[in-house]
């Protein structure tokens, strides 16, 4: 392919700190995480070196995270989702409807996205610490994101049905 139809940074930022959410939440192998999202991103995006580069992301964001004391690692993670959701830098809301161009279209490949993606994250942290960055609502969910719910509904896809006969089994 041909690389021009990657996503933009800030849908790369977020699927790297789910990846790192879901991985540290025992939800699974980082491999198996990054490929699932990987395929899943496919659905709208190019797929050439997407996992190498998630990957890449998630190495850099956990080598940050075992580098500073972070006392709720998952909520800061939930947090920076929000904050790229939300926000192109500290000061900046993200204009949600631009009048040329889609927010979610495909963008040229970042050649560092994954070096970003860590650095954006380590930079909110480190703004989070000063109370510098924007504070996510608490009863904030990825839902919300009307604007960019073809992207959520990827990264955060619905929990599978509960089946009705498995809630009724005994347990011994």
């Amino acid at each position: 392919m041909s690389g021009d139809k990657c996503p933009p940074q800030f849908v790369f930022d977020i699927a790297a700190a789910q990846v790192t959410r879901l991985f540290i939440n025992d939800a699974g192998t980082v491999e198996d995480i990054v490929a699932a999202m990987a395929g899943s991103l496919g659905e709208l995006y190019d797929q050439d070196d997407l996992s190498e580069d998630l990957m890449s992301a998630v190495e850099r964001i956990m080598i940050f995270i075992g580098s500073v004391e972070i006392s709720d690692v998952d909520l800061m993670l939930f947090s920076f989702i929000y904050y790229r959701a939300n926000y192109d830098d500290l000061k900046t809301k993200k204009n949600k409807k631009p009048l040329f161009g889609g927010l979610l279209k495909g963008r040229p490949k970042e050649a560092s996205r994954g070096y970003f993606a860590a650095k954006a994250f380590s930079s909110f942290a480190y703004a989070v610490g000063s109370k510098a960055a924007p504070a996510k609502p608490d009863a904030w969910t990825p839902d919300e994101e009307v604007e960019l719910e073809s992207v959520m509904k990827i990264i955060f896809p619905p929990p599978p049905p509960v089946d009705e006969l498995a809630l009724n089994l005994p347990f011994a």
